[in-house]
């Protein structure tokens, strides 16, 4: 399945969407459009954070990304320069969760750039 394919029927299609996330980090995204995103992308790792859903570092047709979601909800995408900056990111997410869980009282600012 192409990226131009994947999410027709949605609001926007997955091929607009990483092209508009070369200007507009991060975009908030429905529900169904991360499905179609999910199905098409390769998942390089997926993990539950046990305090604002699941954090994922995707790639499709090249690009990668790391999509979150917030504690209200909001389910998250941007597009980052590598995969290691991916990987930064996700394990710098998942370290101040650990220390929400602990109680420090810190937020995540989901967005400002990491």
């Amino acid at each position: 399945m192409s990226p131009e394919d994947i999410a027709e029927g949605t609001t926007i299609a997955v091929r607009d969407l990483v092209e508009r996330l070369k200007t507009h980090p991060p975009l908030d995204l429905e529900e169904r459009v991360l499905d179609a995103v999910l199905n098409a992308a390769d998942v390089l790792r997926d993990e539950d954070t046990c305090l604002a859903g699941r954090i994922r570092i995707l790639v499709l047709d090249g690009v990668v990304m790391v999509q979150e979601q917030t504690q209200e909800g909001r389910i998250l995408i941007r597009r980052l320069e590598s995969e290691d900056a991916a990987r930064l990111l996700v394990d710098g997410r998942l370290a101040s969760y650990e220390r929400m869980w602990d109680g420090c009282g810190c937020k995540v600012d989901y967005d400002r750039e990491p």
